[in-house]
């Protein structure tokens, strides 16, 4: 009987270490397993990191060409503004020197006119001038002032009535 026991403890011991066995191989695939599915997602976060990078980047691109489009569109308008400003500046300047010439033309007719009608009036006055010039002076006055005199003078006054009247002032009270 010890026989029969020593095989059924050995098959019991078979037994026992084939399922210690198998229960390893699975411990063994299911960490192969968990390690295979976190290398997935490790992946996975990977590629969508890289995707949203690449996006993020993209969109920062967009946003700089819209940026430089703008300013150069900006600098076509004030190009555009300056030289329609510069165009409107140099009208007005031709206007102007379009108008002064035209008053210099008329200035100068005026003048030719009112040369020959001078010409006609010089005569009386030159006779006008003559019976003035004949005349004997009898008595000729000239006057001159000094006026730093005058002003140092009435200053003098002016602070010697302030003193007096604050001494009258100081001696009433």
């Amino acid at each position: 009987m010890q026989a029969k026991t020593a095989q059924a403890d050995k098959k019991a011991l078979a037994d026992k270490k084939a399922a210690a066995d198998k229960k390893a191989a699975a411990d063994k695939k299911a960490a192969a397993d968990k390690k295979a599915a976190a290398d997935k997602k490790a992946a996975a976060d990977k590629k969508a990191a890289a995707d949203k990078k690449a996006l993020a980047d993209k969109k920062a691109l967009a946003d700089k060409k819209a940026a430089a489009d703008k300013k150069a569109a900006a600098d076509k308008k004030a190009a555009a503004d300056k030289k329609a400003l510069a165009d409107k500046k140099a009208a007005a300047d031709k206007k102007a020197a379009a108008e002064k010439k035209a008053a210099a033309e008329k200035k100068a007719l005026a003048d030719k006119r009112a040369q020959a009608n001078k010409k006609i009036n010089s005569r009386i006055q030159i006779d006008s001038q003559q019976k003035r010039d004949s005349r004997t002076e009898l008595l000729t006055v000239s006057v001159s002032l000094n006026t730093g005199k005058i002003v140092t003078i009435a200053s003098i006054g002016i602070l010697a009535s302030a003193i007096l009247v604050s001494a009258m002032v100081f001696i009433a009270g």
